[in-house]
């Protein structure tokens, strides 16, 4: 009998010392699973912090390309590399890609950030949301210069034409359907008074008829219609998504616009090749419309998505 029991207090023992074994088992488990989750969470915040602090200094200064190294940040370090069109032969001036990759305690986090920078409008000559078709652009000397040309954008640039259309409100140019004007419209002269641009905004289509010359700005919600021999000196922007087409006769060097276009959507001169003729002075003009050139972001990647470790 007595050495049943002593058998038996030796198998409880044993089985308790297991199930103790087992239960610290799993609680190293969860400290080790908290502790990786931990380093994910800090190297993965240390990376993001990174690509914000990058985001900060092209919101200034759209020529940055410095980076960071060896950031510090709550006992993880970062390094940032910003790419741009000298670096990275797949952006254009207007793309920048922020790479942030993160080191807490040994484990690693990468964000690759893809960063679109809204151009000055007074530096183009055209900026649209769709494609360019039959349409030639120049520079204020007459030579071709599809640099000035902005096409296929992923967005329109931020524009106050709340007061672009105000003015048109106070000068008496606001046409509610179809506008056709005459010659030298509205006062031959591209400004309405000292440095104030002419703005006339018409709610359906507008046509520039043959052998006529307007002025001014134009905020057109229907089609655009500037037949040959027709000419336009300032700005026409179509804030809906829509098609600016230009067709006519005459000569097809001849530029039927001579400031700029500013469209939501395709620009198509079927009907005959136009050209557009960059002004400084007039899209400078229009340009003091335009709100803050924010950022924007292409895309947002992650590696590794999730942790893994």
């Amino acid at each position: 009998m007595g050495k049943m029991l002593i058998l038996a207090m030796i198998g409880l023992t044993f089985f308790f010392s297991m199930m103790s074994l087992a239960l610290n088992r799993h609680r190293i488990d969860s400290l080790e699973k908290t502790w990786d989750y931990l380093q994910y969470s800090q190297a993965r915040n240390c990376a993001t912090t990174g690509v914000y602090m990058a985001l900060h200094e092209l919101s200034f200064d759209e020529d940055w390309n410095t980076g960071f190294t060896n950031l510090s940040l709550n006992q993880a370090t970062a390094d940032v590399v910003i790419e741009d069109e000298s670096t990275n032969a797949s952006l254009s001036s207007m793309e920048r890609i922020i790479i942030s990759t993160a080191d807490f305690h040994g484990t690693d986090k990468t964000v690759r950030v893809h960063v679109g920078i809204p151009p000055d409008l007074a530096d183009l000559a055209v900026y649209c949301t769709g494609a360019l078709t039959n349409v030639g652009v120049k520079d204020e000397a007459g030579n071709a210069d599809m640099s000035l040309a902005y096409t296929n954008m992923p967005f329109m640039v931020p524009y106050d034409f709340d007061a672009l259309e105000s003015l048109a409100e106070s000068q008496g140019y606001v046409v509610n359907g179809y506008f056709a004007p005459g010659k030298d419209y509205p006062n031959g002269s591209f400004y309405y008074l000292g440095s104030i641009p002419n703005v006339t905004k018409v709610m359906g289509d507008f046509r520039v008829r043959g052998g006529r010359t307007v002025h001014g700005i134009y905020v057109v919600y229907g089609d655009v219609y500037i037949e040959g021999s027709a000419r336009l000196d300032g700005v026409i922007t179509l804030p809906n998504p829509g098609s600016i087409i230009m067709h006519g006769g005459g000569n097809p060097k001849e530029s039927s616009v001579t400031g700029g276009i500013f469209a939501n959507g395709p620009i198509d001169g079927t009907g005959n090749h136009i050209s557009v003729t960059y002004d400084q002075e007039w899209m400078t003009s229009f340009a003091q419309f335009q709100l803050q050139r924010n950022l924007y972001i292409i895309s947002w990647l992650e590696s590794p998505d999730i942790m893994q470790e």
